[in-house]
């Protein structure tokens, strides 16, 4: 029997110390506060967790501490496995991939919802008849649209790339790039119209002087 594991285990003082802010960045995005303080319990442990040792490490009760777990775990944050010696005793991992954590998130909750908003905006606006309105409508059906299709990028990178965190830390620097060179973008767009309108006007002005000498 490996002792190591159904003995306590303890993380270290300064990640306890960081528990609270787990359980407030879940309590931000929807979830519940002691799922945070669980999930963020089994990220800083050094192995897996029995529900004795959750409930005893954060003070909660078996029921409070079962149902949290079900919750992780319908949302793919953690993973459970029988012990090898005890099949009684269910081990609970935190998954290492934050990225397909994420992914899960996304996929069962926000892009449903989204879908929903968007199917009743679409909805709306073939009941309002004035502008006003349906130009307000239209404007919410895009914004979910594209709030859609960054999920839909986000679920797409965890699925495809077999190891997707080169790609995700370079983001922000590609962001960075456009963000800084949108100026110039539009800038250059700017000098390409000048330009047409520029060469537009001289051929109507030679076509009109060639017209003139022709009358």
């Amino acid at each position: 029997m490996n002792d190591d594991i159904l003995a306590k285990v303890h993380i270290e003082d300064e990640l306890k110390a960081h528990l609270p802010h787990f359980e407030s960045f879940f309590n931000r995005v929807g979830f519940k506060r002691i799922d945070g303080a669980v999930f963020g319990l089994l990220c800083f442990s050094k192995g897996p967790l029995t529900s004795d040792q959750i409930e005893e490490d954060l003070g909660l009760s078996q029921s409070a501490v079962s149902l949290s777990l079900k919750t992780l775990a319908q949302y793919s944050m953690i993973e459970s496995r029988d012990h090898k010696e005890l099949k009684r005793l269910k081990l609970h991992y935190a998954k290492d991939d934050a990225l397909k954590i994420v992914a899960s998130v996304i996929r069962k909750r926000e892009m449903e919802y989204l879908a929903d908003f968007e199917r009743m905006t679409a909805s709306a606006m073939t009941i309002v008849e004035d502008d006003v309105r349906k130009q307000r409508l239209s404007t919410i059906l895009s914004t979910v649209k594209f709030a859609r299709s960054i999920c839909d990028v986000i679920v797409n990178v965890s699925e495809e790339f077999k190891n997707p965190y080169p790609v995700i830390e370079k983001f922000p620097q590609f962001m960075g790039f456009v963000k800084t060179n949108i100026p110039n973008i539009n800038e250059a767009k700017t000098q390409i119209k000048n330009q047409i309108k520029s060469k537009l006007k001289d051929k109507l002005n030679a076509w009109a002087d060639a017209s003139g000498e022709a009358r």
